[in-house]
Parts: structure tokens; sequence; C-alpha cells
């Protein structure tokens, strides 16, 4: 059992570089992926937060032109309703 085992570790030591060199590609390659897919991810993130915001602006806008509109139609019941507001934010405060 004493044979020539030179042939077999040259064969070991080609297979290791070779697994070597495939382990090497496939980082990069996996890393260029996920590089990709963040900044695909980030442009979605970004376009997605622009229609939030065109969304909440334009909610915002039709809620201050309803809240105008029922102040011009009905003044007296608008002051009356800012009045209780007001009384029941001092007497909550008033609490503390």
């Amino acid at each position: 059992m004493t044979g020539d085992y030179s042939e077999e570790m040259g064969a070991v030591k080609s297979d290791l570089l070779t697994l070597k060199s495939d382990l090497a590609n496939l980082t990069k390659s996996v890393k260029a992926d996920a590089q990709s897919n963040a900044a695909e991810l980030r442009d979605n993130a970004s376009i997605k937060l622009k229609a939030a915001q065109k969304n909440a602006m334009e909610a915002g806008t039709k809620g201050r032109n309803k809240a105008q509109q029922t102040i011009k139609e009905n003044p007296i019941v608008s002051i009356a309703a800012t009045a209780g507001l007001g009384l029941i934010v001092g007497a909550l405060m008033a609490r503390r």
C-alpha cells in the first residue's frame, strides 16, 4: 500500500483550483445580481414614495377645499363647532 499518489494529488490540486475559480466567479455573479436588485428596489421605492407624496398632497388639497367650502356655506355652524371644540380642549387641559 505504498503506491505513488503524486498523480492523484495533482488531480486533487487541479480540482481544488478549479473549485476556487468557480467559487470566485459565482461570488462575483451573486454580487452583481444583488447590486442590480438593490438598485431596482431603490428605484421602485423612490417611485412609490413620489406617488404617495402626490396622493397625500391631492388628498390634503381636496380636504382643505372641502373645509373652506363648508365654512363659506355655513359660517355660523363653523364658528359654533370651533367654539365647542375649543371648550372641549380647554376642559381636557384644565383636568391636568
